[in-house]
């Protein structure tokens, strides 16, 4: 019996320690994080979205830290940041600015050129203004001063030459009748010369005299009339004159004409229609066409004129 029941005890003897332990729970499904890692005392980093703790870093060992024995005046200092700007969305959304990024260049208004010198035409000077002209075609080249005596009346000197072989002094005056502002005037001018001739009439057959219809003094009243159409449009101008010539040498040219009259009278009809172009506020170019009807038997009856020049304000 003995070896029986000792056999029985040690069948038993293995399965004490199974019955000791206590059945194990199965692992949760969403188990909590495991924060055993996390050292007492260390700073947290801030979580997104939250305020950062601007305390925290003025204790960072950056440029701030100091080396033991030196003192922080001495040491180099960083530029400073500028302030940031910020940007006006309108600004940059404004339609101005191209794609390509280069800059819209600054528009000019052109004003309107107001020129009112006129040397030509029949608006004056004006009291103390100075304007002066000159202009070089066929047959004479010639030139004029304007001065303003009165605000209406203009005193006149000139010279005309036809290129060395007759050269004239000229002396008058031009009054301003009407005056319908920058647009429009009709005046009347006057001006009387005297001629000297390279070569004497009696072996002149066609030359001087007959290309230029002067003779040794000359009378030329008339109407002048001027019109622009705008600030910046050309002075358009029309010139009526009547022309009386005197020549104190005269020649008789048929056989038995007798001895002529010491001074022989001569008449002729300059018209002259142009245009001052302004180009800038005192200055412009001038053109001029036109011709002389003649009635002197020595000369053409009709001669043309074209000229071109310019027109000034001293």
């Amino acid at each position: 019996m003995v070896p029986a029941r000792l056999l029985s005890l040690l069948l038993l003897v293995p399965a004490v320690p199974a019955l000791a332990q206590s059945p194990v729970a199965p692992p949760a499904r969403n188990p909590p994080a495991d924060e055993s890692w996390a050292v007492p005392g260390e700073v947290e980093a801030p979580r997104r979205n939250s305020t950062p703790d601007d305390a925290s870093w003025e204790d960072f060992p950056g440029a701030t830290a100091v080396p033991e024995g030196k003192d922080a005046a001495a040491l180099p200092k960083l530029p400073e940041v500028p302030p940031l700007v910020p940007v006006d969305d309108a600004a940059v959304a404004s339609p101005s600015r191209r794609p390509s990024g280069r800059p819209r260049r600054a528009q000019v208004q052109s004003q309107p050129i107001n020129n009112l010198v006129s040397v030509l035409g029949a608006r004056t000077m004006g009291k103390g203004g100075l304007g002066a002209s000159f202009s070089l075609g066929f047959p004479t080249l010639s030139a004029r001063v304007a001065y303003g005596v009165l605000p209406r009346v203009d005193a006149l000197v000139g010279v005309d030459s036809l290129y060395g072989m007759m050269n004239e002094v000229r002396l008058g005056g031009r009054w301003m009748v009407l005056d319908g502002g920058p647009r429009w005037s009709l005046g009347l001018v006057v001006e009387g010369s005297h001629a000297f001739f390279l070569r004497s009439a009696s072996v002149e057959l066609k030359g001087a005299r007959y290309l230029s219809g002067r003779r040794n003094w000359n009378v030329q009243p008339g109407l002048v009339a001027s019109l622009r159409t705008g600030a910046k449009a050309s002075r358009l101008f029309l010139d009526v004159r009547y022309h009386l010539s005197l020549d104190t040498e005269p020649i008789q040219r048929t056989p038995l004409g007798g001895l002529p009259p010491s001074v022989v009278s001569g008449n002729a009809f300059p018209i002259r229609f142009g245009a001052e172009v302004p180009l800038t506020e005192k200055t412009s170019y001038s053109v001029t066409v036109g011709g002389d009807v003649r009635t002197r038997p020595d000369d053409a009856d009709f001669m043309p004129v074209i000229s071109v020049g310019i027109v000034t304000g001293l």
